[in-house]
Formats: structure tokens, C-alpha cells, sequence
């Protein structure tokens, strides 16, 4: 796949201020971070999610229409969508960090 550089990689509202309350050298701050530099350097490194796949939650809450998810370690991960921007074009915006539970409860995905 050949890699599609952006200007601009933007967080929700939400992941914002969850940050915020975070250590400085939180975990969590450092892979969003992390995430942030690499969807820089190509914002489809993530995982497409099919359409019919992508949880109402997103749906609902961030009226999305398009869906990736990407791996930290430690089982978290973490949503994003590629939007249009004016004056930057199309650009990542992060939507949230998720343990390995939370995202499967969102998903729907079931425990055995």
C-alpha cells in the first residue's frame, strides 16, 4: 500500500481530556503520541473496518462513516476516522483509547 502522508492528525474532544488528567509520562499519553507521528507519516496505518462492522457507538456519538482501528500494547487500541478538512484535505482524527475489554464490549465481540 503506498503510504499517504498528512498534515494534521486531530484528537476527539473526549480523548483530549482524558489525556489531560494523564501523567505526563502516562502510558496511555505516550502511544497516543506514538499513534499520532505514525498517521503522520501515513494515516491509513491502521486497520480498516468493514462498514456494516462499525459498532453504533461511533455511529452515534461521532457520525462516522469510515472506521480503522489501530494496536497498542498491552491489548489496547484505538478508533480512528479519516475526515476532510478545509484548507488541510483529508486528515486522522483519533477517537478514543480502549483496554482490551472496553473495545470488545463496544465491538460486541462475546467472552467464552
Amino acid at each position: 500500500m503506498v503510504r499517504r502522508p498528512c498534515l494534521a492528525v486531530f484528537r476527539s474532544k473526549e480523548l483530549h481530556q482524558f489525556l489531560q488528567s494523564q501523567n505526563s509520562d502516562s502510558k496511555l499519553r505516550k502511544w497516543i503520541e506514538d499513534m499520532e507521528k505514525v498517521l503522520r507519516e501515513h494515516m491509513y496505518a491502521g486497520d480498516l473496518i468493514k462498514k456494516n462492522q462499525i459498532p453504533s457507538h461511533y455511529v452515534q456519538h461521532y457520525g462516522v462513516n469510515n472506521l480503522y482501528r489501530y494496536a497498542h500494547p498491552e491489548g489496547y487500541r484505538s478508533c480512528y476516522t479519516v475526515l476532510y478538512v478545509d484548507g488541510m484535505g483529508v486528515c486522522p482524527h483519533i477517537l478514543d483509547i480502549l483496554s482490551h475489554d472496553e473495545y470488545e464490549r463496544i465491538f460486541g465481540y462475546r467472552k467464552r
